[in-house]
């Protein structure tokens, strides 16, 4: 009875919501409850458990790896080894295609020299080129994880390597939110990051929630919503920090590959820093390369801080800082307290949807608000991640993933927006003990 009353109350303030925006947002309501069932087992190895959770649709391995990078890495390579052998090649195809296509389309889009190399020698060379470029500013961790990757899955490390360099060559258009104090349910501070991707790849089909229990002494215990075999943090979430992250299409300053890829900067955040304070120094002091918005949470300040990233700068936003540039606040983007915002458009954005939603939600914005927005805003097609850092929980949605890539029948294809989505308790699942030696 309860289950039907809160479903009845959800589908007046859906629709109440649909009312207020319906002159500036184009999408429908999400209107399933949140699957709260517990994953099931599928799979252990010394060092990691992979279990199973989610829908028909939109089904989700939950993967745990514990102790050091190396053994990390082995164990999800070991638990995902099918998976990995299945996904690499078809993804490796795609991102040769995308990045060809946009070369020709788009030949501004890459630095000059990079341009050069895909024109001459090959997609494949161009993603060695960031590789060798970046390694020297990528901490030593990550090559062992991979490493790891590559001998527990079988699999060959030169083309692991290459699809980590990828997020380098092309990036997406997302959202950002952080809501808290007077905007929010309690005062909580609620983190969005809706990845906006395109679902017609290889990635659908592969969507892994990774745990994360390093070794004592190695930072947090942490968790990304990823893919098999991705190990940087694009959608990432420790409690103590969360990550969320969006291209910054309209910067016009410089940028260099001479740098860290900013998904192991944003990783490294969220497994060894508990503070904004901390992931703004380190931001500040890593050599930067692309141009992006980097969202920050906190539980420590209960606030979250947009950062305009970039090789040239790291300017700072929060809600009393008119966005994007300082001044003056464009008319579709006004400053509330206790929030903020970027939507997926180039800023500064004229779209009015994500502002008129958060303007309706304004003092009661938690997870059920934001996935109200996002549906109606239609942000996040690829996968979305809802933090609740007071409560410890994560809410994740990913796009349907029973259908086959590359789709030969043209099935219909559903965004992660228009999906179910998963509630994981973090305090389950950092607390989860590692497998005994088997």
């Amino acid at each position: 009875m309860t289950k039907s009353i809160n479903l009845s109350l959800l589908l007046c303030l859906v629709i109440t919501a649909i009312a207020y925006a319906q002159d500036n947002c184009k999408g429908k309501a999400n209107t399933f409850d949140i699957y709260t069932d517990e994953p099931v087992l599928v799979n252990q190895t010394n060092g990691g458990w992979l279990y199973k959770t989610g829908g028909a649709n939109n089904t989700v391995h939950v993967l745990h790896v514990y102790g050091n990078p190396y053994q990390m890495g082995y164990a999800h390579g070991a638990l995902l080894r099918d998976q990995i052998q299945q996904m690499m090649p078809m993804f490796m195809s795609y991102a040769v295609a995308a990045v060809t296509q946009t070369a020709k389309a788009t030949p501004s889009f890459f630095p000059q020299y990079i341009l050069n190399i895909i024109q001459t020698e090959g997609v494949l060379a161009a993603l060695d080129s960031i590789h060798y470029t970046t390694a020297p500013y990528t901490n030593i961790e990550f090559y062992e994880e991979i490493q790891g990757l590559s001998e527990g899955a079988d699999f060959d490390y030169q083309t692991l390597v290459r699809m980590h360099m990828f997020p380098e060559l092309i990036k997406a258009s997302c959202s950002i939110v952080g809501a808290w104090g007077q905007a929010s349910v309690g005062g909580n501070l609620f983190q969005l990051r809706a990845l906006d991707w395109g679902i017609d790849n290889p990635l659908v089909n592969f969507p892994t929630f990774i745990v994360y229990h390093p070794e004592e002494d190695n930072g947090n215990p942490f968790s990304v919503l990823s893919w098999t075999g991705f190990i940087g943090a694009l959608t990432g979430y420790s409690q103590r920090t969360g990550v969320s992250e969006k291209v910054w299409s309209g910067y016009s300053g410089s940028f260099s590959y001479t740098g860290t890829p900013f998904y192991f900067l944003m990783r490294d955040i969220i497994q060894y820093d508990s503070s904004i304070q901390e992931a703004l120094t380190r931001i500040n002091n890593a050599q930067r390369t692309c141009a992006i918005f980097l969202g920050v949470g906190s539980n420590s300040t209960n606030t979250l801080n947009v950062v305009e990233y970039s090789h040239d700068t790291a300017a700072v936003f929060n809600d009393q800082t008119p966005f994007p540039g300082f001044a003056p606040t464009p008319a579709a983007h006004p400053t509330l307290t206790d929030l903020v915002y970027v939507d997926k458009h180039v800023q500064p954005s004229n779209d009015p949807c994500m502002a008129a939603l958060l303007q309706y939600s304004y003092g009661k914005i938690d997870a059920q608000a934001l996935i109200n927005i996002v549906s109606l805003f239609q942000t996040g097609d690829l996968h979305i991640g809802i933090y609740d850092f007071v409560g410890n929980q994560v809410y994740v949605s990913v796009a349907n993933t029973n259908v086959p890539y590359p789709n030969p029948l043209n099935q219909p294809m559903s965004p992660s927006y228009q999906n179910q989505f998963i509630q994981f308790d973090m305090n389950k699942l950092f607390a989860l003990a590692p497998p005994k030696n088997i």
